[in-house]
């Protein structure tokens, strides 16, 4: 649980940098966790200005540049704003890792599951001549390397670990596996090329990185719980069972042709207009989830973007190392294209709900390029006076977020969060 935790969002650096000089003489020395986000027509001068106000509010300091929060008012799309979380320094632990993970995306990898090829000879083979993917997912980094400031840490002692980084956090979510106990949440930063000409800004105490990663590992005597959401997200198919799964690839649904059975569904839902017979527009966001049970209901787990699918070859590739294992329930879902995501509105909306307890919240949020892109060019109104959101975090990036709950007796494996508008997210009760 935090000491302190706020939002602040103004069209004037100027308003923020006031707020922040306020919280110093409270927080000062704490571990702070935090993020900025500002467009690319910020001065650099704000900029600067921000990145030295939360500074000097603590010297132990992890965070990163992150995206504008998904909003309906369009103009705050291009305004300021900080996150920041300060904790009690008996219960958390600063890190900054350069433990490198794949650089170069995965995509389809159709070649790779031919049974007639030979295995990449980095890749175990079991006694029937299968390629071991399992086995291959998992030593394909270094999991018994941490960074320095965590190995000493107990493994059962730490309840939470937050961490900002590049596009190749694989390394670091692999080591992190340690802390079983743990949920483990990961932004990978708004791409930044434009406002400081570094591909990611990552920022530890008073360094500026432009890869690897920076976190924070959290231990207290109140557990936060985990939780996520998926707004707007519409079910074109029934559950299924995975009956084939390879790799990144899912080869079959209750024994049929996993493409074929998408293409039914795109083509039966309003949502979507499906042109040609070829095969998936890639216009169209199409997901794939693992359910689970619920007091007798299905509830959506973990989501996959799906990549790509072809009807003569029946598979579907998922932007995932491991695809869902044989056996797993699944669902196919849409994000129509007309979805713009308001969650600023709905965080406000429910905070100010009568009756509602009181509870902390840090919230990873994933947006859209597309949305981005398009309120680049806006014209900047002037929609109010500074918004404050006590006891929440929320922070955005166009590139998603690194998804490990932890579970009974464990952790999942990590997952990628990276539907516009999903949330993931940690709830303290205070």
């Amino acid at each position: 649980m935090a000491s302190h935790m706020s939002t602040v969002i103004s069209r004037k650096p100027a308003d923020i940098i006031a707020y922040l000089s306020k919280l110093r003489s409270n927080l000062s020395g704490n571990p702070l966790l935090y993020t900025i986000s500002v467009s690319q027509h910020t001065d650099s001068s704000d900029l600067s200005g921000l990145v030295s106000s939360v500074r000097e509010i603590s010297e132990n300091s992890v965070g990163c540049l992150s995206a504008a929060i998904p909003s309906s008012r369009r103009s705050w799309q291009r305004y300021s704003s900080v996150s920041l979380a300060s904790f009690d320094s008996k219960h958390a632990t600063l890190f900054r890792s350069t433990i490198p993970g794949r650089k170069a995306p995965l995509v389809g990898r159709w070649h790779a599951m031919h049974k007639d090829r030979k295995p990449d000879p980095q890749v175990p083979v079991d006694q029937s001549g299968e390629m071991d993917w399992e086995s291959a997912l998992s030593n394909a980094f270094d999991g018994n390397v941490l960074p320095p400031p965590l190995e000493r840490l107990s493994a059962e002692s730490i309840d939470s670990i937050l961490y900002f980084s590049d596009n190749a956090p694989e390394g670091l979510s692999s080591a992190l596996s340690k802390f079983s106990a743990a949920t483990k949440l990961g932004l990978i930063g708004a791409s930044t090329p434009f406002i400081t000409g570094r591909p990611y800004t990552l920022l530890h105490n008073e360094s500026i990185y432009s890869d690897g990663a920076v976190g924070i590992c959290l231990s207290s005597s109140i557990r936060p719980s985990s939780h996520s959401a998926f707004p707007g997200l519409e079910a074109i198919t029934r559950p299924m069972i995975v009956t084939s799964s390879e790799g990144n690839l899912v080869n079959a649904l209750d024994n049929a042709n996993p493409s074929g059975l998408l293409l039914h569904a795109i083509r039966n839902h309003p949502s979507a207009s499906l042109k040609s017979e070829q095969g998936i527009s890639p216009e169209l966001r199409l997901y794939m989830g693992t359910l689970r049970q619920n007091n007798g209901q299905h509830e959506l787990d973990q989501l996959f973007y799906i990549m790509s699918g072809d009807p003569s070859r029946g598979s579907i590739a998922l932007d995932t190392d491991s695809a869902p294992a044989e056996g797993t329930l699944v669902q196919m879902f849409l994000l129509p294209p007309t979805m713009s995501p308001d969650i600023l509105g709905e965080l406000q909306s429910g905070r100010n709900a009568k009756g509602s307890r009181r509870t902390q919240n840090l919230t990873f949020v994933s947006t859209s390029i597309d949305d981005l892109e398009a309120d680049s060019t806006s014209r900047l109104e002037d929609d109010g006076d500074m918004v404050v959101l006590e006891d929440a975090f929320l922070a955005a990036s166009e590139n998603g977020c690194i998804v490990s709950r932890s579970t009974d007796g464990g952790s999942e494996r990590p997952w990628k969060c990276g539907v516009p508008g999903g949330m993931v997210g940690l709830q303290w009760a205070t």
